[in-house]
């Protein structure tokens, strides 16, 4: 191969080096533009999410202190069904009132966490903890569901109760949905009714501990959260 020929072939290997760095070059600068496409997406979807999150928390804390009231008036029936029964038959009707009222419905919301997961945002995530604990937050919901249906069917006794026993004549407001009426019944609490009060103070009990560790766990994600989109 003469010189003039040599330079030829260089010639056009230089210009087809030139020509594949340039589609290189390209190519890696759209698939950083993809890539950041990308993560902006995920950051409004887990923006979307902690809002939902930030109502999570306030409907918990309103469960929470619905079941306190709930179990606050159980313990006094099972305290002192006798003597409210002999003595004071409209605070029985009350307190009865407001354990038929404590009864809540958790708003399982997970249209975020699945535009999260089947759109493999999730993998974009850089913090590892944070996919766990949104992977844990919504794999918890179903379980207070079952919670509050066990809540429900105890809750079912005492409503019909309620229904049964007191007046349907007001006698002033239990601070939750309604009025009460007294206690008109003319027999006692049955130990079939202390123990469905009973039950449903354990299972309101057993429920409000999940809520105060789903709170704790909703204001870590939140915090990581934040960091995650800074």
């Amino acid at each position: 191969m003469n010189n003039k020929m040599k330079k030829h072939v260089f010639k056009y290997l230089i210009e087809f080096l030139v020509v594949v760095s340039g589609i290189i070059i390209s190519l890696n600068i759209e698939k950083g533009k993809a890539l950041d496409y990308k993560n902006e997406l995920k950051n409004q979807s887990l923006r979307r999410l902690m809002k939902n999150i930030d109502q999570d928390i306030s409907d918990s804390k309103l469960n929470k202190k619905i079941h306190l009231n709930g179990i606050k008036c159980s313990e006094r029936i099972l305290n002192n069904h006798e003597s409210l029964f002999d003595t004071d038959k409209d605070s029985l009707g009350y307190y009865l009132s407001v354990i038929s009222y404590s009864e809540t419905v958790f708003v399982d919301n997970q249209e975020e966490y699945l535009t999260l997961r089947n759109s493999g945002f999730l993998e974009l995530i850089d913090d590892d903890e944070l996919v766990r604990l949104i992977q844990e937050k919504y794999s918890k919901h179903s379980f207070y569901k079952t919670i509050e249906n066990y809540i429900g069917a105890q809750n079912n006794i005492i409503t019909n109760l309620v229904l049964e026993k007191t007046s349907y004549i007001s006698r002033g407001t239990n601070n939750f949905l309604g009025n009460y009426g007294t206690y008109e019944s003319k027999q006692k609490l049955s130990n079939y009714e202390l123990n469905t009060i009973q039950r449903k103070k354990v299972f309101s009990e057993f429920y409000i501990a999940q809520i105060n560790s789903g709170l704790e766990s909703d204001s870590l994600l939140i915090s990581k959260i934040k960091k995650e989109i800074e």
